[in-house]
């Protein structure tokens, strides 16, 4: 370097304040010629000021992130680069995407990003109201099920529905797997007649008026038969190749395999049951006084803190017999000043009304109190003066309780909402679909943790986060839904909406498309 540059430079370079270096820099380009400025500036255009935060973090971190984003801002934010769709579509951040929303059980092994792209789509538009596919079918149900606690003329489990059907004057029950078409009518050699169905992965039962439980093997088209203790059962659950029934005391437990009903009492009062699909065994939660006179556990209906307990118990077969494996007592899980009673139908103290939070699970509705009573008890019951709330329980695999908390408003309690949860199978968060009957409208939430009252109990609110009106001669009156599906009832029909673009709508006696939306695969062959 020749000395007059050098000594230029280190000038330069020996200027330490900003604007002392801004004005030799100015003065400078205020000489230059033309040519020298195009040097210049092609010097400069490689330089970039932006930094790639996401793009330069491991691929860990990346998938720490995304549970914080909306399956929606995920699809987005991978058209921001190609290094970012790289990134956000890899197996392990989907893989995260989908546990954190969907739950852990909807990820099979050997799933592909192709085909966590195809379920995180299915879930926006479940999230968002938007089926890509439509229809209707008559409906033919036994009974009127537009109220929520009636609806047991209709089960429906990953796509299989199975209802009795009215026009056989409820002598047969009609099958169907929504996403293959393929279909059976399911009856008794004498033609009883059903007044409850349940599904599960494996089997399809019914209870009769004459008091027996009929059940028939899916795939393998095999039938079987027991007989119960009564009608006025508290909880009917199914999963895998096993049935259950919950009296107030007592247990009836149906292994499809072996063919075995067996009972055993319990003691008052039943509030969780929940069945192992692996496995003869059950778990029960149960109302307990704490003075151990569980003789009127149940009397008028309320749970006092000061008074009741939880007792979860599990049972497995030894000796051709049910014996109790492990036990565990545990607080009510809500406040003291709070009172809760047990959700039973008007004209009868039994059966209470039910939920099934979970497959395979069945809890009684329990009501917060709002009567003249808890107001004697509770000095702060004008905090809660203008809400109303039910909550269910559920039982996870460590034996964990969780709270299922629903909070509506006191003005609305003459209506009865129809609600179901769209991916509990999953065991995920929960997506919610609510029906509102007093605006006729959909409403779509999600569950979402809180902090609870007792230490031992993990609890989910659920909320609301967007509305579907309805046309007013298409206002539905129940729900269901499963998966991909959501079934509504609507004065003569039964509309299915799918949210997979691919179902082909197939083999359903009677069904009409209504709707399917094409701009996806119009798009994709673009």
């Amino acid at each position: 370097m020749a000395s007059p540059t050098h000594s230029i430079l280190e000038g330069f370079v020996a200027l330490r304040d900003r604007s002392s270096r801004r004005e030799v820099l100015n003065a400078i380009l205020d000489t230059l010629d033309s040519y020298e400025i195009r040097e210049v500036k092609s010097r400069l255009e490689p330089v970039t000021f932006q930094l790639d935060l996401l793009g330069k973090l491991p691929i860990e971190l990346v998938a720490m992130l995304v549970e914080y984003l909306d399956l929606a801002d995920l699809v987005i934010l991978q058209r921001v680069s190609k290094r970012w769709r790289e990134l956000l579509s890899s197996t392990i951040v989907f893989t995260t995407a989908v546990r954190h929303h969907m739950g852990e059980n909807i990820i099979k092994s050997g799933s592909t990003p192709i085909g966590f792209g195809a379920l995180v789509k299915k879930r926006i538009r479940a999230e968002r109201g938007i089926p890509a596919v439509v229809a209707t079918i008559p409906n033919n149900l036994c009974c009127n099920v537009a109220n929520i606690m009636e609806r047991e003329a209709l089960s429906c489990f990953n796509g299989v529905c199975a209802w009795i059907e009215k026009s056989t004057d409820q002598t047969t029950i009609f099958m169907v797997n929504l996403s293959t078409g393929k279909n059976r009518i399911l009856t008794t050699a004498n033609r009883e007649r059903f007044i409850y169905v349940q599904v599960s992965d494996t089997l399809v039962s019914a209870i009769s008026v004459r008091g027996y439980c009929h059940v028939w093997n899916i795939s393998e088209e095999q039938y079987k038969s027991f007989r119960i203790p009564s009608l006025k059962f508290g909880h009917y659950i199914s999963i895998g190749s096993k049935v259950m029934l919950g009296y107030s005391d007592s247990v009836v437990h149906f292994c499809f395999d072996s063919g075995i009903a067996r009972s055993i009492k319990i003691g008052p009062f039943v509030l969780l049951l929940s069945v192992h699909p692996e496995e003869d065994g059950f778990s029960v939660v149960c109302v307990r006084r704490k003075n151990g006179d569980n003789t009127q556990a149940w009397a008028d209906g309320h749970l006092y803190w000061e008074e009741h307990h939880l007792q979860t118990q599990k049972f497995s077969v030894h000796d051709n017999r049910f014996i109790c494996t492990w036990e565990q007592y545990r607080e009510l899980p809500f406040r003291q000043d709070e009172l809760w009673m047990f959700r039973c139908k008007p004209e009868d103290s039994w059966p209470p009304w039910r939920v099934c939070p979970r497959p395979g699970q069945s809890s009684t509705l329990l009501d917060y109190d709002m009567t003249e009573a808890f107001m004697d008890r509770s000095p702060n019951y004008l905090e809660h003066e203008d809400e109303y709330g039910s909550l269910s329980l559920s039982l996870e695999a460590d034996d964990r309780i969780t709270v299922h908390f629903r909070c509506e408003n006191i003005q609305e309690l003459e209506f009865n909402y129809s609600y179901t949860n769209l991916d509990y199978a999953a065991r995920g968060p929960g997506l919610i679909y609510c029906l509102d009957m007093m605006l006729g409208d959909l409403k779509i939430g999600c569950e979402f943790p809180e902090l609870w009252h007792a230490r031992d109990a993990e609890a989910y609110s659920s909320l609301s986060f967007r509305r579907i009106p309805f046309a007013a001669n298409q206002a539905p009156t129940a729900i269901w839904g499963d998966g991909d599906f959501a079934l509504f009832l609507v004065d003569d029909k039964i509309w299915i909406w799918c949210f997979d673009e691919a179902w082909i709508p197939s083999g359903i006696p009677n069904m009409k498309i209504e709707f399917r939306d094409l701009t996806t695969r119009t798009r994709n062959k673009k």
